[in-house]
């Protein structure tokens, strides 16, 4: 590593979902190891960048939509007095927010960042948390991607506490099965059909189960009916991680939650159809995470595959 960067202060910018947080992460715990910043801060999506606010990661989350970082995407740069004192204070911004015209990088430098690593988007070709790692290779930090953790998330007692609360009545239980259904797109979607029969299945093993319910799952209306013992809906993101982490076993689509399930440790089942796992997933997921990928253009799986796998999962994990 050039000791240059040893504990200067850094910014990433980073967008995007939940999933493009999380598979950032292994990116951002060898930043935070080997080069130990004085101060590392995330300007992103506050909602997903609050699971590594004071949770190991960052010190500080900024929220990229707020009106106050406008000026850093203008042609036209006409900053305010304030983000110009943050930025004459960073040594280093790791951006990987597309900036293809150099807008957003030319505005950095103008005020007062003394370097930027620019991180262009990935292309599906590949890795993808490898391709995120390419900037700390161009620090110096490392100089082979085999060294890269997978991602983690390290939640507070808070976190635990909350978690415990929202599971109050079968906290103590044996076996906890959480469930996600949703994904960014219906073709990586399991049909609800399927869901339902492998749920009521789980349930007659006496498995208590906990279906994950965000704002996009509560608008499909004809997921209410899968069966359930507890319903998480809209809960902040580290409590479902908290929750996630005191689950036996967790199913899901190729989704930001099961991107998260496994960051927390949490062993898991993740079905993929039309979406490449060797792309998209950590290359070098342990025997805790089984990947279900059918290679089709929908997913096919019969209840009778993945209920199988379940099986398996939870004979390893007991």
């Amino acid at each position: 590593m050039h000791k240059i960067f040893y504990k200067d202060r850094m910014l990433i910018i980073r967008g995007g979902g939940l999933g493009d947080f999380i598979q950032t992460l292994p990116a951002v715990y060898i930043l935070k190891n080997q080069a130990q910043p004085s101060k590392l801060d995330l300007l992103g999506t506050r909602r997903f960048g609050i699971l590594g606010e004071n949770r190991y990661y960052f010190d500080k989350v900024y929220d990229i939509g707020e009106a106050s970082f406008t000026p850093l995407f203008s042609q036209d740069l006409i900053p305010r007095l304030a983000l110009r004192d943050y930025f004459e204070s960073v040594d280093i911004v790791l951006c990987y927010t597309p900036d293809e015209q150099g807008i957003l990088r030319k505005n950095l430098y103008a005020l007062g960042v003394k370097k930027v690593i620019y991180c262009p988007p990935f292309r599906g070709v590949g890795n993808v948390v490898e391709w995120l790692a390419k900037p700390i290779m161009e620090l110096g930090i490392i100089n082979s991607l085999d060294c890269l953790p997978p991602p983690m998330i390290f939640l507070s007692k808070d976190d635990e506490r909350k978690a415990l609360a929202l599971l109050f009545g079968i906290e103590k239980e044996n076996v906890k099965i959480a469930i996600h259904p949703g994904s960014g797109s219906q073709k990586k979607c399991w049909p609800v059909e399927n869901w339902i029969s492998f749920c009521q299945r789980i349930q007659k093993m006496g498995c208590r189960l906990l279906l994950i319910m965000g704002p996009a799952e509560m608008e499909r209306k004809e997921l209410s009916e899968i069966p359930a013992d507890v319903r998480i809906i809209n809960q902040d993101l580290p409590s479902v991680g908290a929750i996630l982490k005191l689950c036996n076993l967790f199913c899901g689509h190729d989704s930001g939650i099961t991107q998260l399930a496994m960051a927390v440790g949490c062993p898991s089942i993740a079905l993929f159809g039309p979406t490449d796992p060797t792309i998209w997933m950590y290359p070098r997921l342990d025997k805790r995470f089984k990947i279900l990928w059918n290679k089709d253009s929908r997913l096919t799986f019969s209840v009778d595959e993945v209920f199988n796998c379940f099986l398996k999962c939870l004979k390893e994990g007991i």
